[in-house]
């Protein structure tokens, strides 16, 4: 007599079992993949930046591009607009018969930022400051000048780019800032008085302050840009970072150093004043 054999219930249960666990197991490995793949196209976004920025300063007596400025229509001329010709690549829109590019769209965009707001990734302010038109003009000593490479030491340790957070703010005039902020009390605690070319207190490192993407979330939307023009580690927590000499690396969280690799001695006093 011919017998048929199945799964008896318990044997079902332990198969479910061990496939619950494997998955358990895997989906996290999954997405560390796919993170990872996003970072490596974030990382090739910053390295054609750096390749058209050290073309463009080729092309204007070694300076880098202006920040921002306004237009006669009254529209911000961002970094990544002066840049443009040398790379071709990302989204425009027209106004009154000109075209503007802010910086969305193919390599502007990382495919981990959360939205599709404008000035993804933010340019260290200390070498591209404000123009003509700006909140800046108006102030006391207020020189419209632009950044020279001679002005930079050690361009191989300093971040000239870094992907940044999601500001709270959107559209008209009060778009996300295209730059990073520089400023000692968002990255170290004090480090005291450079003697000697040396710190007199011991660093802390803060730049976790502002790592969040406020966007929609509202206990962030009284923050306006101020989370948006900040690093993001956001890759595996690691932020990618454009150096002024054109190499790109990763850099994690609680390791950017502000000292070494964000503070430009003579640039960083002009614009913020002394270091505390």
């Amino acid at each position: 007599m011919k017998t048929t054999r199945a799964f008896t219930l318990i044997e079902l249960l332990v198969v479910i079992a061990i496939i619950a666990i494997l998955a358990a197991i895997l989906f996290p490995v999954f997405a560390k993949v796919r993170e990872k793949a996003r970072q490596t196209t974030c990382v090739s976004n910053e390295k054609q930046m750096g390749l058209a920025i050290l073309q463009y300063t080729q092309d204007n007596d070694e300076r880098h591009p202006m920040l921002q400025y306004y237009d006669a229509n009254g529209q911000p001329i961002i970094w990544s607009s002066a840049i443009f010709p040398y790379v071709k690549n990302g989204d425009s829109s027209s106004y009154n018969g000109t075209t503007y590019y802010y910086g969305t769209g193919g390599v502007w965009s990382c495919p981990s930022f959360p939205s599709k707001q404008p000035a993804e990734y933010g340019i260290n302010f200390e070498i591209c400051r404000n123009g003509a038109g700006t909140w800046a003009a108006g102030q006391p000593g207020f020189k419209l000048v632009t950044v020279s490479d001679s002005q930079i030491d050690a361009p191989a340790d300093k971040i000239l780019i870094v992907e940044k957070g999601e500001a709270a703010v959107s559209g008209g005039s009060n778009y996300a800032q295209p730059l990073f902020d520089p400023n000692e009390s968002n990255f170290t605690a004090p480090i005291g008085p450079i003697v000697n070319g040396v710190p007199t207190k011991a660093s802390t490192h803060l730049e976790l302050k502002y790592d969040v993407d406020a966007g929609g979330n509202a206990a962030w939307a009284n923050w306006g840009t101020t989370p948006g023009n900040m690093p993001r580690f956001r890759h595996t927590e690691s932020c990618n970072c454009l150096f002024v000499d054109g190499h790109v690396k990763s850099v994690h969280r609680g390791q950017m150093d502000w000292y070494k690799q964000i503070y430009i001695q003579g640039l960083y006093e002009d614009l913020v004043g002394p270091v505390q």
